[in-house]
């Protein structure tokens, strides 16, 4: 938001995605979390971000990355080792880019939030063959 950080991914992502777990509903303030899910190594910062850690819905440890300055959310990461990061889709420069094609944690779906009969859905994180995100 500030400008503060910028970020490069080097090799694009077919892994876009809306999380409606309980974790991400409360963590961003809305019915679903907008995502693209990149390789870490193909991700570049510049910047300086701050994180905590938390147990999402999953049982998984996730890293939430900010902007130290103003505290935009950015990307999410698993943790310790992350070899590929959750990046807000809104921080991108060109929100064109970001089509969703699949929900997961949809058996956390608030009642009022639209189903997207249209998306690959799970009900809970992503499992079998998934499409390449590096």
């Amino acid at each position: 938001m500030c400008g503060a950080v910028r970020y490069e991914v080097e090799t694009p992502s077919e892994l876009h995605y809306l999380c409606h777990c309980s974790d991400c509903r409360k963590h961003g303030g809305g019915a679903w979390h907008a995502a693209i899910v990149v390789a870490s190594a193909d991700f570049k910062v510049t910047g300086e971000t701050a994180k905590s850690t938390v147990t999402a819905e999953s049982g998984r440890t996730i890293a939430r990355h900010i902007c130290a300055a103003c505290h935009s959310q950015l990307y999410v990461t698993q943790w310790p080792v992350a070899e590929r990061l959750s990046l807000k889709a809104g921080t991108l420069d060109d929100q064109s880019v970001f089509e969703p094609r699949y929900q997961i944690w949809t058996r956390s779906r608030v009642p009022w939030a639209p189903d997207f009969p249209d998306m690959t859905s799970f009900e809970q994180g992503f499992t079998g063959e998934l499409p390449k995100w590096r």
